[in-house]
């Protein structure tokens, strides 16, 4: 690996917002290839929209899998070069890539093996709808293997602060998904397999840029690095962090399927509902969640440094710019919300009112959104891993589950009652993760001596 020496000293005088900026246009365009099959498939039929969303929210719990080591391998990395060490830094690179390509394979044979039990868990209405999203995933499901590699090189070159050729990645591939979908749709009339085929197709093309955009800046991953380290000691490190880091995600996604399967049972309005307003929702915590990931690295050379103030305080001036960032976005979305939904095609006076609603409810929950992001990410640099986990695996299940199955279905305020139990969820676990934060634990964990 031919890394600078001086790229210690350079990690250091990061500024946040330089990496805000390019990382909040990379994360807008891969919410538009993650998204825009699902809105040029709402003017070919509601069922495809339906089924494409129970099918992107299967590819999301499943890319989680390949977040383990990648999001274990970012915070080890960005403090290994805040501490100046290259001998660890250039082993973590095999090894990360390695063992994501062995989960990615196996990502893949549960899609094409395995696909139709989960839709079924989903409660996928049978017929049209579900013989989409199996068709969907079937195809989908070979890109992961693309994804595991793409995830672990974008996430090396963040590591070193080249965030804005991962933006330039991210622009290409839209452009090539958005023109594959056109003439999938357009030209060969191919439906839910045409657009599954051309995000496919855009996934590898993009995997193919990233590996050489990285062998260009940093040069070629020496996988004999792995025998001049230890590589056990790495690996430990890696599975300590990354597991429990990615399993709050995953409680979370998975208490989202959950939720999605009881949604499923309210009737074709309330899915799309929810499907709209999470897709347009997410614009209004996009800056706050680029913004958190770019202090996760600065977060993590201050730390690798030995800096923990300067860590603590840039955690908490995140949190205040977050929070003003996702809240004034989702005002401006409630306010705009029949334009807004509007835009997709199929979005009936039914869905609209439905959509107008959950808005409303998104005020209150974007704010503990805002919190939740920051501190979980603040707390899992610092190697102050598994109470995030803790805390999300009962919060979660109690209030967005439980409390949402009883308000939503049992007394039957519908989809709106799910909405109201996730937002209390988000705003009381959020002070909780503050509080903890505050208490300073954290300070006291050596994940790099």
């Amino acid at each position: 690996m031919n890394n600078n020496d001086n790229d210690n000293k350079n990690q250091k005088e990061t500024n946040i917002y330089k990496l805000t900026i390019p990382l909040f246009f990379e994360m807008l365009l891969g919410i538009l290839v993650n998204n825009v099959d699902q809105f040029m498939l709402s003017g070919y039929s509601g069922e495809a929209v339906a089924a494409v969303g129970n099918a992107s929210q299967i590819c999301w719990i499943l890319n989680l899998f390949l977040q383990v080591l990648a999001t274990a391998a970012l915070i080890l990395l960005t403090q290994y070069i805040g501490a100046g060490k290259k001998q660890e830094t250039e082993a973590i690179y095999p090894l990360a890539l390695l063992l994501n390509i062995g989960i990615g394979i196996v990502i893949t044979l549960v899609c094409i093996f395995g696909m139709k039990g989960i839709l079924g868990l989903l409660n996928v209405e049978q017929g049209v709808t579900f013989e989409y999203a199996w068709c969907y995933m079937q195809i989908v499901g070979i890109s992961f293997l693309c994804v595991a590699v793409s995830n672990c090189f974008s996430v090396f070159l963040k590591a070193h602060s080249h965030v804005k050729e991962a933006t330039a990645i991210a622009i290409t591939v839209n452009v090539l998904n958005v023109a594959g979908n056109a003439v999938a749709l357009f030209l060969c009339h191919a439906g839910v397999a045409g657009v599954a085929v051309s995000t496919t197709l855009s996934r590898f093309i993009g995997t193919i840029l990233i590996v050489l955009v990285f062998t260009i800046k940093q040069g070629k991953i020496r996988f004999g690095a792995i025998k001049q380290s230890n590589p056990v000691l790495l690996l430990r490190k890696m599975l300590w962090i990354g597991a429990p880091s990615v399993g709050e995600n995953i409680s979370y996604d998975a208490s989202q399927l959950v939720i999605m399967a009881f949604i499923n049972t309210m009737g074709l309005a309330a899915v799309n509902a929810k499907i709209y307003v999470c897709l347009v929702v997410q614009f209004a915590y996009l800056f706050t969640m680029s913004l958190t990931q770019a202090m996760q690295i600065v977060e993590g050379y201050h730390i690798g440094a030995g800096e923990r103030d300067k860590a603590e305080r840039c955690v908490w001036k995140t949190l205040r710019i977050g929070i003003i960032s996702s809240f004034v976005m989702t005002v401006i979305l409630f306010l705009c919300s029949d334009w807004v939904i509007g835009v997709f095609p199929s979005a009936d006076e039914e869905v609209l009112r439905l959509a107008k609603q959950l808005l409303g409810v998104e005020l209150v929950l974007e704010i503990g959104r805002a919190i939740n992001m920051t501190m979980v990410r603040g707390l899992q640099v610092a190697g102050d891993v598994k109470f995030p986990v803790l805390m999300s695996v009962l919060f979660t299940w109690l209030l967005s589950v439980m409390l949402g199955y009883y308000v939503g279905i049992v007394l039957g305020y519908g989809v709106v009652g799910l909405w109201i139990a996730m937002a209390s969820d988000e705003i009381l676990r959020g002070l909780v993760l503050c509080f903890r934060f505050k208490k300073g634990k954290w300070k006291k964990i050596q994940l790099v001596s």
